[in-house]
């Protein structure tokens, strides 16, 4: 399944749009989450995932950038 692009999003940054698949206790969860920061669950979902990656560059050094089959 491919990732559709965000084209009316202001921000200069291309995003994605994806689908993903939770069990239910991690998604009531992250849900509660959100809430407690007060953001939307894909953003609380954004967040996560970049502080995850931060972190394992910081101990590994750089991920590869997947190369985009769009250019």
């Amino acid at each position: 399944m491919s990732a559709k692009m965000d084209n009316n999003s202001t921000n200069t940054t291309r995003r994605v749009a994806i689908q993903t698949r939770f069990d239910e206790e991690t998604y009531a969860k992250g849900k509660v989450l959100a809430a407690i920061y007060d953001e939307s669950f894909n953003a609380t979902l954004v967040r996560s995932l970049k502080n995850e990656i931060k972190r394992y560059e910081e101990k590994h050094g750089d991920l590869p950038r997947q190369i985009d089959p769009e250019s």
